[in-house]
């Protein structure tokens, strides 16, 4: 095989370089060996492309390491130039994507301020340069005081309306509502405007977690055409574990848990003291035979007509049958939200792949569902007509014309290894840090600084998405006052940063207390073409 490899490979390209691991590295060291070596060398002329941007790294929990980026980037230069081929190295200033407002706001925030993290000082150029643009932060949403509930039938979990998370989810999608509806135009790169669709605006949050869902909420609850998750733990959907409970009764009559679930999920809708009086103090074993023999016209004619069905449809049948014969799709929906509307698609969506794989049946398609985690990645690339939601993680590449970063209040990067390397490659477990002989203690303050490196260029990744406008908001912090020393936690949150990189531009705040970097004629509200 390397002989075949050998004599047939003459040009290799390496794209997102800065993202390789070490372990990819020595693949590619393999093929690109023949390359400056021996008769290889001489008998004709071999390349290596190799295409990366350092400022972009932000995937080290797949392996990626920028120290073997720069390592090896030292290694094949000093094997070509011992060839009379030296490597040559360029740089692309130019940004096809951004305004340059939106690129004046990215330099000014980095700046020279942040060289391991970034490399050399980002200077960028728009290629656009006559594209309008503009960048506003919003004043932080301040942390909600906490109450205890002393309603102990809601969960413990639970996120009252007045939540500075939900406060900050309302207001975005108010804000786009008001876009859309008062007709707000946004330029292109043509030189002309359209109305601000839906479809224009990405929506981007560090891990998806309660701001995710929260977002996802409020513009559905506002009317607004949103896409959903980007990922989706199936198992984690209320509506789905709802669904999966009934299934499981379905298919065991005498899964008396699963059966109490389902009657007290949306689809029966019954009470906790209904369920109680079935259940406690029963002559039968199980609930089943309980349920059967009291009346409960409600309930029997539905879990009659399934168990009928479930040696003779399919699991994807059987869940139609639940969501539209019995309105089960109804209410989940009313009692859960429109929000719940993903899961239940997806459910479906997986009963259909399973039954493309294997021989239909219920029992099979729920052991299936509990083997593995099923995480669903829907791919939301292109600006369609919908509101996009994802993590920066998953934009990468991507783009839209407004861009909201709502996520940037408290970036307190953590570190989640239980296992650590020293400075020479022994594997250790992480100890607490007061406790921590001196060469453990050296090793998590590197592992500190790399991380809060990445956080650093995760900010970027998610800075450059934007094309025309960018909008960053926060809540649950207190805003720094001015003249004081920020906490550790607080040094490396994305407001912050971005704050001081607006007012280094002479950025004005308006009567609420919006911050504006714009530079070029924003196009009116109205069909005007936007000044070349």
């Amino acid at each position: 095989v390397l002989f075949r490899l050998d004599g047939g490979i003459d040009h290799i390209l390496v794209d997102e370089a800065q993202d390789t691991s070490p372990a990819q590295w020595q693949v590619i060291e393999k093929l690109t060996a023949e390359f400056t070596a021996g008769r290889g060398a001489s008998d004709k002329t071999r390349t290596l492309f190799v295409v990366g941007d350092k400022k972009q790294s932000i995937y080290s929990f797949q392996g990626a390491d920028l120290s073997a980026f720069e390592a090896r980037r030292q290694e094949f230069g000093a094997k070509f130039a011992a060839i009379d081929q030296p490597m040559q190295d360029r740089t692309l200033d130019y940004s096809f994507r951004s305004s340059r407002a939106v690129l004046d706001v990215v330099d000014a925030t980095f700046g020279n301020a942040f060289p391991a993290a970034m490399g050399d000082p980002p200077r960028h150029v728009a290629f656009f340069d006559t594209l309008p643009g503009r960048v506003d932060l919003w004043p932080l949403i301040p942390k909600a005081d906490t109450t205890a509930d002393e309603d102990g039938w809601n969960p413990v979990d639970l996120i009252s309306d007045s939540h500075h998370t939900v406060e900050l989810a309302r207001l975005i999608a108010a804000e786009i509502r008001a876009m859309i509806d008062a007709g707000v135009h946004i330029p292109t790169a043509k030189g002309e405007s359209r109305p601000v669709q839906a479809g224009d605006v990405l929506i981007l949050v560090q891990t998806p977690g309660t701001l995710f869902s929260q977002i996802i909420r409020a513009c559905k609850q506002a009317g607004l055409p949103i896409a959903g998750a980007d990922r989706l733990k199936l198992g984690e959907e209320l509506a789905v574990k709802d669904l999966v409970a009934l299934l499981s009764f379905v298919a065991t009559p005498e899964d008396s848990l699963s059966l109490a679930a389902a009657l007290r999920s949306p689809l029966f809708g019954w009470s906790e003291d209904r369920l109680f009086r079935l259940a406690h103090g029963r002559a039968e074993r199980h609930l089943w035979a309980s349920l059967r023999n009291t009346d409960a016209p409600d309930t029997l004619p539905i879990l009659n007509d399934l168990r009928s069905q479930a040696d003779f449809l399919r699991p994807y049948e059987m869940l139609e049958r639940i969501l539209t014969r019995h309105k089960g799709r109804q209410r989940l929906l009313t009692r859960l939200g429109p929000e719940a509307e993903d899961g239940i698609d997806e459910l479906l969506n997986q009963a259909l792949a399973y039954e493309s794989n294997d021989v239909p049946s219920l029992t099979g398609f729920l052991t299936w569902l509990e083997s593995d985690v099923v995480e669903v990645k829907r791919q939301l690339d292109s600006e369609g007509s919908n509101i996009r939601v994802m993590t920066v993680h998953g934009s990468k590449g991507l783009e839209a014309p407004i861009v909201i970063l709502p996520d940037t209040a408290d970036r307190s990067p953590r570190d989640h290894a239980e296992v650590i390397r020293l400075a020479d490659g022994l594997p250790v477990w992480k100890t607490a840090e007061k406790d921590s002989p001196p060469d453990v203690a050296a090793a998590l303050d590197l592992r500190k600084a790399r991380i809060a490196e990445e956080n650093l260029r995760l900010l970027y990744v998610a800075l450059t998405r934007a094309r025309s406008w960018l909008i960053v908001a926060g809540a649950g912090e207190a805003k720094i006052a001015s003249g004081k020393e920020a906490k550790p936690r607080e040094k490396w949150a994305w407001h912050r940063q971005v704050e001081a990189g607006l007012n280094a531009l002479g950025a004005r705040a308006d009567a609420t207390g919006r911050l504006r970097h714009q530079v070029g004629l924003w196009p009116a509200n109205g069909l005007v073409p936007v000044a070349k």
